[in-house]
């Protein structure tokens, strides 16, 4: 068998055809790189959502689509960076359905359009539910405790926002106590989520149901 190097070219030719060499180890083409990248951050919200922040690691995510440890960090060189852009990206997430569900005439509808919403999330991020109620638990413990986490502020400040503009409409008499009443209807929100996630396993029939009856028990004739 004669074989040939041409210069400049990493080509091996032989009696069976031209063999291109194998192409260098690292992150992928640009092409790949960006749909490798959201693969990777879909994996990572749902291991920390089911795992939490301290048990969740790059060898999990990895396992979960089906890429190497190493892989991972092509991408995200630890886990706190990782966490970071997870937890941002539910946190814009989070915002545009505070921004949907305060659209619901009343404060039950605002609060069950929030919870529909978080539950479709943006259409890939079943976990999100599962994500958002970790993230909250996550920023009382170290190393998160003390920062700021975008997506539980987003959510009091919609809850606080909402019983505000019941205040306004006469749904919620003005002698009530609107931070204790915010402070219930957070609690409310984070139970759904908790059972949307875990409790139903994410069955959107059930979760369905759930919401119908709660939004029956949450009205006011």
């Amino acid at each position: 068998m004669t074989e040939a190097k041409s210069a400049g070219a990493n080509v091996t030719h032989s009696d069976a055809g031209p063999v291109t060499a194998e192409r260098r180890r690292g992150r992928p083409p640009a092409s790949d790189s960006a749909v490798t990248r959201e693969r990777i951050l879909q994996a990572a919200r749902k291991v920390f959502a089911e795992s939490g922040y301290d048990a969740a690691t790059f060898r999990a995510i990895a396992t979960e689509i089906g890429l190497t440890r190493p892989a991972i960090n092509n991408y995200f060189p630890s886990k706190p960076a990782l966490y970071a852009e997870v937890a941002g990206r539910a946190a814009d997430v989070v915002a545009e359905a505070v921004r949907q569900a305060a659209a619901a005439p009343t404060l039950t509808g605002q609060l069950i359009e929030f919870l529909r919403l978080i539950d479709s999330g943006d259409g890939t991020n079943s976990a999100l539910a599962g994500f958002l109620v970790q993230s909250a638990i996550e920023a009382a413990r170290p190393p998160h405790a003390g920062g700021q986490n975008k997506a539980v502020e987003h959510v009091e400040r919609f809850v606080a926002d909402a019983v505000a503009g019941a205040v306004r409409r006469g749904e919620i008499s003005p002698a009530a106590d609107a931070e204790a009443t915010s402070d219930a209807l957070v609690g409310l929100l984070w139970g759904s989520a908790f059972q949307i996630s875990w409790g139903l396993g994410l069955d959107a029939t059930r979760t369905e149901r759930m919401l119908s009856h709660l939004e029956l028990l949450l009205r006011r004739d």
